[in-house]
């Protein structure tokens, strides 16, 4: 695959402050609202670490993204009590089908034996994307027969009338017998189908095997190409924080992983620790991946322009 280079021209956009967005801007995405006009959405965390949907609008020139406007309220706030997502909304990427402006996102839940379990949520806009509506309150993909623990990080993408959905798929927790040490999560990317956007089918078919060492794979972006399909991921090792990969594919079900790291860590700052959660944005004078820092976006989204 040809090798990509960008070159880092800082924090597009940062953490709020207000009680529901203390810190992170988690897993960005991008919605295009024209005359190069982007709205960034992405998951901000508040006191007990609780993720809510937010976004930050920007303008493009090709140097760099200059913030505009922000959300003053939760784009998707949590669920309630008991629900899949009563610890954390996480909106994962945007579908403009018939009409209608669906968000895709990951429901949190804590749980006793191990930390937490994700599933998938489905909610609407009717504002434009300033706001979501939940269209269930229960998960769209949870817990089945191919996935027993746990389905989240969606990205869809619709094909003919029919949704495709790449999605992080739980293998395996590793449990201290003496609970000396957390519990350690087996993680990595699966496909599944659906006529309708709401009823997904599964299978037991791995997209992205793991590598030596390597235990979480996580947060696919997919898009078309001409040669099949991209997928931008993060990956890590036991030990390791995460880095920036990608792959290619020609049908979208069997891929071929680059060995080489998309983005590495910076020598210091914000992201010398981890690079993670990233998607690309195509501006009409430049191209920039998007992606997280140092304690999973911790401190806001950052932004890399592609070089020739």
């Amino acid at each position: 695959m040809t090798r990509l280079r960008f070159r880092r021209v800082g924090l597009a956009c940062r953490p709020g402050g207000s009680p529901w967005e203390r810190s992170h801007c988690q897993n960005p995405f991008v919605q295009r609202l024209g005359h190069e006009r982007y709205r960034i959405h992405f998951a901000s965390r508040d006191d007990s670490n609780r993720s809510r949907g937010g976004w930050a609008e920007v303008t493009a020139t090709a140097d760099g993204l200059t913030q505009t406007a922000r959300s003053e309220r939760p784009s998707l706030d949590i669920g309630q009590p008991g629900t899949f997502d009563d610890s954390g909304a996480m909106p994962g990427c945007l579908v403009d089908h018939e009409g209608r402006l669906l968000l895709y996102y990951t429901g949190w839940s804590l749980t006793r034996t191990v930390p937490f379990t994700f599933a998938i949520g489905i909610a609407e806009s009717r504002d434009g994307g300033r706001h979501f509506d939940r269209l269930s309150e229960a998960p769209v993909l949870g817990r089945n027969h191919y996935d027993p623990l746990l389905a989240g990080a969606p990205w869809v993408l619709v094909e003919d009338g029919n949704f495709r959905m790449w999605y992080v798929s739980g293998l395996r927790w590793e449990v201290d017998p003496e609970g000396k040490n957390a519990p350690i999560h087996y993680y990595t990317v699966k496909h599944a189908t659906s006529r309708d956007g709401m009823n997904w089918a599964t299978n037991e078919h791995v997209c992205l095997p793991f590598h030596e060492g390597e235990h979480a794979i996580a947060r696919p972006v997919v898009q078309r190409t001409d040669a099949g399909y991209e997928m931008l991921y993060c990956a890590r090792r036991l030990g390791e924080t995460y880095r920036v990969y990608r792959a290619t594919s020609v049908d979208g079900i069997h891929w071929e992983r680059d060995r080489m790291p998309l983005l590495d860590t910076s020598a210091s700052g914000w992201d010398c620790e981890m690079v993670c959660y990233a998607s690309l944005l195509h501006t009409a004078g430049a191209s920039f991946l998007l992606y997280n820092g140092n304690g999973y976006g911790r401190d806001g989204v950052g932004a890399a322009i592609l070089e020739p």
